[in-house]
């Protein structure tokens, strides 16, 4: 029996089969990559609509139908003529000053109509709130010449109030003053000081401190003299530029209508020449004696001015001391405490003199 074997065709194929693979896969491994394609799809773009912007609608008004009424005439006023603009009243005129001491049952319209003068004035110019007291000294303000009146020369105020008028010359010293203020401020006081104008000269800032505290302020002459030396023009120049500079260190303030010649030293002419020029001549109840003789210790200063002068001749009594004692500056507060005690009032001259 012939044998054939069949296997070996097949093994041969598959050989040949396996071969031709491996070349294939080995050509397909030595070619580059072919990069792989994308295909762009660009986003989807969103595309809401845009509103249009708000139109504003113009209504037009409607046409103004034409006015029936009658059209405001426009007047035009003549400008013044020069009798109807109006006019300040002047002040009057004061020509010159007397000197009046009120009589019982005298009247001022009745002083104010002897004089020339006015009720107003009067009162004004003598500080005047109530009708004026028997014996009282005035000031009349003269709006024509007439005759020169009373030589007055005051002493004393009225004795129906428990009013004391404590009165301080300044003419030498200042440095108690500030002391002299503060004891007074403290209390609540306020008095009169008669000032040269020295004095205000060398102290304008206690001038302006005395205004501002409320306390009144009186002429004292510029220099000091003795009034009885000098001619009458001298006294009215030491009088007139007294006031002048207290004008000029405190504006508004002022010395009138109260004058005391230094020294105490008076004449008749003295006096007249005084009122004539606008000033009530004062002198003093008590002097103090802080400026005269041997040095004075508080104590002799507070029992003087306290209780020198009985109870009833202290009401409206006119107490002379001075700015430049330091014993008074030390005594000033026990005398307004004693006062007090006393059931009496340290007032302004203008007070006790009503």
């Amino acid at each position: 029996m012939e044998y054939r074997n069949t296997s070996l065709p097949l093994i041969l194929l598959t050989l040949v089969t396996g071969v031709a693979l491996g070349w294939f896969l080995n050509d397909l491994m030595r070619r580059p990559p072919t990069p792989l394609a994308f295909e762009s799809v660009s986003p989807p773009v969103m595309t809401a609509p845009i509103p249009a912007a708000p139109t504003a609608t113009v209504t037009a008004a409607p046409p103004t139908p034409p006015s029936t009424a009658s059209p405001i005439p426009t007047v035009t006023s003549p400008p013044p003529t020069p009798d109807l603009l109006p006019t300040a009243t002047p002040p009057p005129r004061i020509v010159g000053y007397a000197g009046h001491r009120v009589a019982a049952g005298e009247t001022l319209e009745q002083i104010a109509e002897r004089y020339g003068s006015s009720v107003a004035l009067i009162e004004t110019y003598n500080r005047l709130d109530a009708p004026p007291r028997v014996e009282r000294e005035l000031v009349v303000p003269l709006l024509a010449p007439t005759d020169a009146g009373d030589a007055l020369l005051v002493q004393r105020g009225g004795r129906e109030r428990p009013w004391v008028a404590l009165t301080l010359d300044a003419g030498a010293g200042a440095e108690p003053t500030p002391r002299m203020l503060q004891a007074l401020r403290d209390r609540g006081v306020t008095i009169t000081f008669f000032l040269t104008g020295r004095w205000m000269r060398a102290n304008p800032d206690l001038v302006r401190q005395i205004v501002a505290d409320g306390h009144e302020l009186a002429n004292h002459t510029v220099n000091h003299p003795n009034l009885t030396t000098v001619d009458d023009d001298t006294i009215r120049r030491e009088l007139n530029e007294t006031e002048a500079i207290l004008q000029e260190i405190a504006p508004g303030a002022t010395t009138r209508p109260f004058f005391r010649p230094p020294y105490g030293a008076y004449n008749e002419r003295v006096l007249r020449v005084a009122l004539a020029e606008g000033y009530l001549p004062v002198y003093w109840t008590l002097d103090s004696l802080d400026s005269v003789g041997e040095p004075k210790t508080p104590a002799f200063l507070v029992d003087r001015v306290t209780q020198k002068l009985s109870p009833d001749d202290l009401r409206g009594a006119i107490i002379l001391a001075h700015c430049g004692s330091d014993a008074t500056a030390d005594a000033l507060p026990e005398i307004l405490e004693r006062f007090a005690a006393m059931g009496f009032e340290v007032r302004k001259l203008s007070d006790v003199l009503r």
